[in-house]
């Protein structure tokens, strides 16, 4: 297997790490908290690695009225409600959560940590009914009941949160446990819209484990062991899921409350004859591919976009003083909803190629490449740049007023943000 393709495993032996066997580097840092504190930070990361396949599959369905986008984007939604929740307990354990960087994914790619021989090789592919039935399905398959905790070679990712869950029970370090970082902050007002999951401040065992429980049946499922795999039925089973009227959190019965993530992506995967078109962008992009200049520029300014997004997610879970400057929803979230939804719909409609029929493709897509030390200074210039670009490459007058439209609106949208730091900074 070629190394590109292996799973990666920043964190070492983890699970045996978890179940009191220190490395030389957790004897170093001092906190016999830090196995715990690198599988919640695991978590992030395996939350982080679905984001881009499932956003590009969505920006590249060329209908959102359609239910495979609803659906796809309620799961994008809920996924950045997992990353705040397991950002939540690593910082309630003493952590900090890293969202840049090594901790940024790199595509294709296995999950991090996962068993390369059971779980889905993940790619950067359009929306099509095998990506949503052999990968997007795969991912959230719901473990079998008494499938083993495992913080490595894991096969599904319920047993990661139950390696992190034995961790957090069985922990009898030093240090206490719950025990916030004093650099970091817990966020619980994040907005999600209609979309399911409340963040949970973690204080203690109890709530630690309510937020694990949220993040593994919204996204999985819960699969009671006298009931397996069943076909789709119209009342709740395993497969809804929210607060009951008791308190607790877990499958409703008889109460189609929200699907979950898998069953999401099974109901696109079977309804064969009402899947959306979506563009014909290349698969698993590489900068190399790119030729046509203007294609360059969008993929570049993509990846700003993204890695200044990146940037202020990680910053929105450091403490703040005072009325300091709250970078996800300054930056984070405009970002998300704006700049990269615009800037990868002109991609996906660009060819790879100058002189190509963009109904054909092959077309552009966003290569996810984390760019260190992006600001808004620079990719304010850099957008200028691509409407000079575009208004020397694009001979056509209707695509060069397209493209040069919605460049002027996500460089509107910097100028908006960069004034608003200004300001906030006076």
């Amino acid at each position: 297997m070629t190394t590109q393709a292996a799973s990666k495993k920043p964190f070492g032996m983890l699970f045996d790490r978890v179940l009191g066997q220190p490395s030389a580097e957790d004897k170093a840092v001092g906190d016999s908290r830090k196995p715990l504190q690198d599988l919640a930070q695991l978590a992030i990361m395996v939350e982080m690695t679905t984001i881009p396949p499932y956003l590009t599959a969505l920006y590249s369905i060329s209908d959102p009225n359609t239910k495979a986008y609803q659906l796809l984007r309620s799961v994008m939604m809920e996924e950045m409600f997992h990353i705040n929740q397991a950002a939540n307990l690593l910082v309630a354990i003493g952590g900090r959560p890293k969202m840049t960087g090594a901790s940024a994914p790199t595509y294709p790619c296995y999950l991090p940590h996962a068993n390369t021989s059971t779980t889905p090789f993940i790619g950067l592919c359009r929306a099509s009914l095998e990506v949503f039935n052999d990968t997007f399905t795969a991912i959230e398959t719901p473990a079998p009941p008494h499938a083993p905790a495992r913080g490595d070679n894991y096969s599904y990712i319920a047993q990661l949160y139950d390696a992190l869950e034995d961790g957090l029970e069985a922990y009898k370090g030093a240090q206490p446990l719950f025990e916030q970082n004093p650099d970091a902050c817990q966020r619980t007002d994040i907005y999600l819209g209609k979309f399911g999951g409340t963040p949970i401040q973690v204080t203690d065992l109890a709530s630690a484990k309510l937020g694990v429980q949220q993040i593994v049946q919204q996204g999985e499922g819960s699969v009671p062991e006298a009931q397996s795999m069943i076909p789709i039925q119209p009342w709740a089973t395993y497969n809804t899921y929210g607060e009951r009227t008791d308190g607790t959190y877990g499958p409703i019965i008889g109460s189609p409350y929200e699907m979950s993530h898998f069953k999401k992506f099974r109901t696109v995967s079977l309804d064969k004859d009402s899947f959306p078109d979506s563009y014909p962008i290349v698969s698993n992009p590489k900068r190399s591919d790119f030729t046509n200049p203007v294609a360059i520029e969008l993929v570049e300014l993509f990846d700003i976009a993204y890695s200044l997004m990146l940037d202020a997610m990680e910053h929105s879970f450091a403490s703040r003083a005072g009325n300091a400057n709250d970078t996800f929803f300054t930056l984070a979230l405009p970002l998300m909803h704006q700049a990269m939804p615009n800037l990868a719909r002109q991609l996906m409609n660009t060819p790879l190629h100058a002189d190509t029929d963009s109904s054909v493709g092959p077309n552009g897509a966003p290569t996810y490449l984390y760019q260190p030390g992006s600001n808004l200074q620079d990719f304010a210039k850099r957008l200028q740049k691509a409407l000079g670009v575009v208004g020397q490459e694009v001979a056509d007058p209707a695509e060069r007023h397209e493209l040069q439209h919605a460049l002027s609106n996500v460089s509107a949208n910097v100028k908006q943000l960069i004034a608003a730091a200004q300001t906030h900074h006076a």
